[in-house]
């Protein structure tokens, strides 16, 4: 291990004596450059990061029904509902959200709220209906 980093050592020195300073960064173009760059409003929602701009659109239940039929252990109809993406962890490290338990429950509720699921988006803990 020693003679691989020596190598490496030697063969970063020799490239770096062998530019002869060749290159060089010219500061009045690096100005010109960051004169005619954009500015971007940097104010993004960071509550949901899959929300564009903030905008906070109407989630369908029935995706919200297949997303919890199909991938449920998973969490990802709760990313969809607007929960943070950390919940994905927390339905792995509960092995499919309390052995498949939360997503099960997850999904009766949402087929018998399904008139009105607001009270379901953007929740932030692990239990989607308290």
């Amino acid at each position: 291990m020693k003679k691989f980093l020596l190598i490496v050592f030697a063969l970063g020195y020799s490239f770096v004596g062998l530019s002869n300073g060749k290159y060089a960064i010219d500061d009045s173009k690096v100005e010109s450059i960051m004169e005619q760059a954009i500015s971007i409003d940097s104010k993004v929602a960071l509550d949901n990061p899959f929300s564009v701009a903030g905008i906070q659109e109407e989630k369908n239940v029935w995706i919200a029904v297949a997303l919890d039929f199909f991938l449920g252990g998973l969490g990802v109809h709760r990313v969809y509902l607007g929960t943070p993406p950390g919940i994905i962890a927390g339905y792995f490290f509960t092995c499919g959200g309390i052995f498949g338990i939360l997503p099960l429950v997850d999904l009766i509720v949402l087929v018998i709220n399904n008139e009105d699921i607001s009270a379901y988006v953007n929740k932030k803990g692990l239990i989607m209906f308290n």
